[in-house]
């Protein structure tokens, strides 16, 4: 009996690595050889596959056979023939545990040949002694005119130039493409380490501690007592699986997949289980990209508590609910077959990639256990991505929306770029536009005859974005880039471009915000009855609407109210309106429908070309009405043909108006015009803090009107009721009031220091009039002339009237103190 392999191959302190005796190796190896030959020319067969085998059962005695080379290790062994029932057994593993290989040189120094007396398999070690040193790097093996192997290290890199010598014994495994050394490269402690491996890789071969199972089926049949550590194969459910002592009934009984844990053939649950060192996704349940994935999908969220994809397509083809968290790997997607609705109530976690897909419905619908992040997407999760201005996103977009549903709000989020919009999107219940800021998340939209974003219910939500007219667009829009139809809707931080309604507020979207709405309008023609924003609904609030870029261009007003409307619009809150096109500011019109108890603050007008109608106008037509509003704060460039404009055209009222805080820096044209040609004109409060005075008519009327009351501080001329302090008034000098009429009648008080003064009955016109003082103060006195400072009589106070001008005269022989009050009739 030759010396064990064991003995042989010892372990020697780790300073002074045992040397092997090469005398011993030789014995040792002629020792197996012969055990090979004697079963060899004793009968014994040898097949390299067990089909192989199988198909081979003419015989009429017992045989032994061996399988030396099958693709399946379990079916490598020694088999027995038993004649009686024709078949073949398995009995034992073969009786060796490494092949011995002999390198003559008959290759290269980089392609190694060597040859072998049985064949090479991967379950067995080979044993070869190089015979040149190799000159370059990587370092091929083909054993017996084999497949040419790759040498690899033991840490699996490529064998380093001079890292195989000659007369090196090297020892590996065939896995594979390659060959994988158990040694490794020249030098006295890696031959040493090698050493150590080769001897422990004879004891795992002896003891199959690490075994590969093709099946989940052979994985059960191990022995428990010698394999502890096993690699499952299976296809989609490769992975490590430990043998762990416990009790594992509970858990074996949940994970009815097998996923994580499997119970052995040959013990009880409560005393062990195969265990899944790790568990990545859903592959490992089962899931597959080609067939229904829901009960892999339910197990792994049933066990684990959360869903994970893998890499790649996962088929859903049934109506699924998935209670869980669910994470997307990179390149992760689910397809849901048609028909098919899939339902998912917990957070989504993924990278920005289409992750649904397929003709199926999907759902993300929130619970009660469930927290609002479950309703947070982004647009790629759906398809839409920035880029092309060719692909219509919308129908993605569409899909977004649509899965959230009308339960929960939602929020969909877009990123930087253009998103081409050929069609519309209708939101669901707080469905929320989250773009990346303006002049970043940009929709370009192509085409016309459909609302870009339409509100399908309550609450709903843009922000952070721009609408911009495509290229191939010939014309402005006339469909508006957002429709509200519902209540509590808010819009904010938009940039939009030309369209005869950039924003339509319907008859049902009450209560609703506009904050910081950015107006372009470049070739815009003014069109009538056009507007940037119109509004039909009541309590919306208005604030921060700039139009800063105009070439004469712009809608017939930037802020309608009441418009076209088919029910009564109340509590319109409008401030901090900037702009400079050739257009009205602000619109309150009542055309067959009230408009009412609105507040109108801080409109600047601040065009130097074009001529806008007015800043701000109040509009009545057929039936309807106008009543209850405040104007605060207006500043109004010169180039506005008016500054605010009372118009009652129709059968309704037009009334209870207050207006103050008014500048305005024009030199000819209207300040404040009442107008009217039906209805009623009235109860128009005009402050002391309007400034209209360097207007060629401050205040401007048309046909008959009661109730308008003009402080008398605001501005002299028109219907008003005026005190006018001159100051000091030279002797021998006079100074004129335009009254801002051609006819004018009322009363006139004069006033000259503290002794001098009259009352009088004025009628300035081209046949004037003035009525004796009712003063009884002789020397001041009305005529119906000019003054110039010396007409009237010397030693009097005068006052004239001649075509809408008064004029007072000093002739008392020294400098007066003067005051005007006029009165209108």
């Amino acid at each position: 009996m030759v010396e064990l392999a064991a003995n042989i191959w010892a372990d020697g302190p780790s300073s002074d690595p045992y040397e092997p005796d090469k005398a011993q190796i030789r014995a040792w190896g002629s020792w197996v050889e012969g055990i090979i030959t004697a079963f060899t020319s004793s009968g014994g067969l040898i097949y390299d596959a067990r089909a192989e085998l199988f198909a081979d059962v003419s015989f009429n005695e017992k045989r032994m056979a061996w399988v030396i080379d099958d693709p399946n290790v379990e079916y490598i062994g020694v088999y027995g023939f038993d004649p009686d029932t024709d078949t073949w057994e398995r009995k034992s593993d073969l009786p060796f545990s490494f092949i011995v290989a002999n390198d003559a040189g008959a290759g290269t120094p980089v392609g190694i040949q060597a040859t072998t007396a049985i064949p090479v398999s991967g379950s067995a070690l080979v044993w070869m002694e190089v015979a040149e040193t190799n000159t370059g790097s990587p370092v091929t093996v083909a054993f017996n005119g084999g497949a040419t192997l790759t040498i690899k290290t033991n840490s699996g890199n490529d064998v380093a130039v001079g890292g195989l010598t000659a007369g090196m014994i090297v020892m590996g495994i065939v896995s594979g493409s390659t060959f994988r050394l158990v040694s490794d490269q020249a030098s006295a402690a890696i031959v040493a380490a090698s050493e150590a491996a080769q001897a422990a890789a004879e004891a795992a071969a002896a003891s199959a501690n690490i075994r590969y199972a093709a099946t989940r089926a052979a994985l059960k049949a191990y022995n428990t007592n010698v394999t502890t550590l096993a690699f499952l194969g299976e296809a989609g459910r490769n992975g490590l699986y430990e043998w762990t002592a416990g009790d594992f009934s509970a858990q074996i009984a949940a994970d009815t997949a097998e996923a994580v844990y499997i119970k052995a053939d040959d013990t009880a649950a409560t005393s062990g289980a195969w265990v899944r060192i790790s568990c990545s996704d859903v592959s490992a349940f089962g899931s597959s990209p080609t067939s229904d994935s829901s009960p892999a999908i339910t197990a792994m969220a049933a066990l684990l508590g959360y869903v994970r994809f893998p890499a790649g397509n996962t088929l859903i083809d049934a109506n699924l609910t998935i209670d869980a968290p669910v994470y997307f790997a990179d390149g992760a997607y689910v397809t849901a077959a048609a028909t098919r609705t899939v339902t998912i109530t917990e957070v989504i976690d993924s990278p920005k990639q289409h992750i649904f897909r397929g003709d199926g419905s999907f759902i993300l619908a929130h619970d009660s256990d469930s927290g609002e992040p479950a309703r947070q997407v982004h647009a790629s999760w759906f398809g839409a991505f920035p880029g092309s201005n060719t692909v219509d996103q919308a129908p993605a977009i569409q899909k977004a929306f649509t899965a959230m549903g009308n339960s929960r709000e939602s929020k969909v989020e877009f990123d930087i770029g253009n998103y081409t919009m050929m069609t519309g999107v209708t939101l669901t219940r707080g469905g929320w536009v989250m773009g990346s800021g303006n002049r970043r998340t940009v929709f370009l939209v192509k085409g016309d005859g459909f609302d870009v974003f339409a509100s399908g219910h309550t609450a709903c939500r843009f922000s952070d974005i721009q609408f911009e007219n495509h290229p191939d667009n010939v014309s402005a829009r006339t469909s508006p880039f957002i429709r509200i139809e519902h209540d509590f809707c808010v819009i904010e931080n938009v940039f939009a471009q030309e369209a005869f309604n950039q924003i339509i507020v319907g008859e049902g979207g009450n209560n609703c915000a506009i904050r910081e709405l950015n107006m372009v309008w470049r070739t815009y023609p003014f069109t009538a009855g056009s507007a940037g924003i119109l509004v039909r609904g009541s309590g919306c609030n208005i604030s921060g609407v700039y139009s800063n870029y105009s070439s004469g261009g712009g809608p017939e007003s930037l802020i309608a109210v009441g418009k076209g409307a088919s029910g009564n619009v109340s509590a319109p809150r409008i401030n901090n309106v900037s702009y400079i096109c050739a257009s009205t500011g602000v619109l309150v019109h009542g055309d067959s429908i009230i408009v009412s108890r609105g507040q109108i603050n801080d409109i600047n007008y601040r065009g130097a070309t074009g001529n806008a109608p007015q800043a701000v106008k109040f509009l009545t037509s057929g039936s309807g009405g106008v009543f209850g509003f405040s104007v605060d704060d207006v500043t109004i460039n010169g180039t506005a043909t008016a500054d605010i404009t009372f118009q009652c055209n129709g059968s309704g009222d037009l009334k209870q108006i207050t207006v103050d805080n008014v500048f305005s820096s024009g030199a000819t044209g209207n300040g404040i015009e009442f107008i009217r040609t039906a209805g009623l004109l009235s109860d128009i409060v005009i402050g002391a803090t309007v400034n209209t005075r360097s207007r060629a008519s401050p205040f401007f009327f048309s046909g008959s009107n009661t109730g308008i009351r003009i402080d008398p501080r605001a501005m002299v001329g028109g219907n008003v009721a005026e005190v006018y302090f001159r100051g000091t008034v030279a002797d021998d000098t006079a100074f004129q009031i335009v009254l801002g009429r051609q006819i004018f009648s009322g009363l006139a008080i004069v006033t000259a220091g503290s002794l001098e003064m009259g009352i009088f009955g004025i009628r300035a016109a081209s046949s004037p009039a003035a009525s004796g003082n009712r003063i009884t103060d002789a020397n001041v006195v009305a005529v119906t002339t000019a003054l110039t400072g010396t007409t009237g009589t010397d030693g009097n106070i005068t006052l004239g009237v001649q075509d809408g001008v008064l004029y007072v005269e000093n002739r008392v022989g020294s400098s007066q103190n003067m005051s005007l009050t006029v009165m209108g009739a």
